[in-house]
């Protein structure tokens, strides 16, 4: 076997095989190895017909593309290890045809690591709002928190349901005066204004009391799941159970003794309002990070192979389905329900693919270019880090990154080269914002 590189271009390398005969019979030996198993001739048995008689009655070339699969992947790994050639994605092949006791060659595009050329990455200018915490902010924490320990209570026989609260009720779906399948229930409870039946069902119960019975008119969704449903008006028969609502508990100590670790009101405001700066150093150290490396790369050249985007595309898609499966639904269905297709979801997936393989190699190269290194003291804080984060003890956070340590210690000096531009950076504040993310918490419940 030959091999040899006939050029570098665009982060890719062009390399040409030459398989000997030698090699192609020994692949075309094993290719007939595999095929006669599934052959039978008159005067044969299954698996036994002698090599020639198969080439002779169906043509050599039914032992070709089982030869290619054979003899290419071997070629191709001592290839790139001759040529001393580090692919960073899979390569795609270019096959000449292939003739009995003929030598063959066949060509790989192998997407390589790029060149990277860094441009001036000091006085990077970048504008991110102000994150301000106000007492409103603290408040509206605080009160969320008394909505989630609100208690349940039962409403009296004369008082009406309103929105927020849940109505248990019996209910059964006719269309044209037949009952459907799945339209009837038994003390369902349902909370008014959540929106998770058919739309309109839930505002005609706002009003029911306890004992009521309403007739309730609703049309299904055009685009409804069930074909059988889709498009047609249907009436419920509800009978009214009970209904509860929400009691919101005053704020006082006792309030706060009783869920969460503060003895006094004040004392959980002060922790609040802590929890939300940090939140909101948080939330412009990551806004920082984006907008500096979002101009850095405009001031690069990284060429990258186009596979290399493509591969991390098909990873992210990977993601993104298995978030699909861990919320009870498959790929299938939500393009179905979407009206997509994988193709489209991978296009939409590209330029997000492209940026952060274009940001991994700058920032490995500024790394390289920097010199920046971590400490056995830095990696052990980050195990520490890792070990209070997970609840696991030191020793057991310590086994389960030691097989990927390198990793981790790249990711740590990739951290350093993003707080390096960002350092060197001059950041200018905008208007603020105020509002800290709902889905974070800074009650205190679980602060130590």
């Amino acid at each position: 076997m030959e091999a040899r590189l006939e050029k570098i271009e665009h982060s890719e390398a062009y390399i040409a095989v030459e398989v000997d005969p030698e090699q192609l019979e020994e692949g075309l030996q094993k290719a007939y190895l595999k095929v006669v198993k599934e052959v039978s001739l008159p005067g044969f048995r299954k698996g036994r017909v002698p090599r020639q008689l198969l080439e002779a009655r169906f043509g050599p070339e039914i032992l070709y593309q089982d030869a290619i699969e054979y003899i290419v992947p071997g070629a191709y790994e001592e290839a790139i290890k001759q040529l001393n050639i580090k692919p960073i994605a899979q390569p795609t092949f270019d096959i000449d045809e292939i003739k009995s006791g003929e030598a063959f060659t066949f060509k790989a595009r192998i997407p390589i690591k790029p060149e990277v050329v860094l441009g001036d990455l000091e006085g990077i200018e970048i504008e991110i709002p102000s994150f301000e915490v106000t007492d409103e902010d603290v408040e509206n924490r605080i009160k969320d928190m008394q909505a989630r320990y609100a208690q349940l209570v039962v409403k009296a026989e004369d008082e009406s349901a309103a929105i927020g609260d849940t109505v248990y009720h019996d209910f059964e779906g006719f269309i044209d005066g037949v009952p459907f399948a799945g339209g009837k229930g038994e003390n369902y409870a349902l909370e008014l204004g959540s929106n998770t039946f058919i739309p309109g069902y839930e505002d005609q119960l706002v009003g029911v009391k306890t004992g009521e019975e309403r007739d309730i008119t609703v049309n299904f969704p055009e685009d409804y799941q069930s074909q059988e449903l889709a498009g047609k008006e249907a009436v419920f028969k509800t009978k009214v159970n009970k209904i509860e609502t929400k009691r919101i508990r005053d704020l006082d100590d006792s309030f706060v003794q009783e869920v969460s670790e503060f003895d006094t009101v004040e004392e959980l405001r002060e922790n609040v309002r802590k929890n939300l700066v940090e939140q909101n150093e948080a939330r412009k150290r990551n806004l920082m990070r984006q907008e500096v490396l979002s101009e850095a790369l405009k001031r690069c050249e990284i060429p990258v192979a186009e596979a290399v985007i493509r591969e991390h595309a098909d990873m992210m898609l990977r993601q993104f389905e298995y978030r699909l499966n861990t919320q009870g639904m498959d790929l299938d269905r939500y393009l179905e329900l979407t009206g997509s297709n994988i193709d489209r979801i991978r296009e939409a997936l590209y330029p997000e693919a492209e940026t952060k393989v274009k940001c991994d190699f700058l920032l490995e190269k500024l790394v390289e270019e920097k010199g920046i290194e971590v400490s056995d003291e830095e990696i052990n804080k980050h195990i520490e880090d890792v070990a209070n984060n997970t609840g696991l003890p030191i020793e057991a956070a310590k086994e389960q990154l030691e097989e990927i340590i390198e990793s981790v210690t790249m990711q740590l000096k990739v951290d350093k080269a993003i707080d390096y531009l960002i350092d060197k950076a001059i950041v200018r504040e905008k208007a603020p914002v105020t509002e800290a993310p709902a889905e974070d918490s800074a009650d205190g419940e679980t602060e130590q």
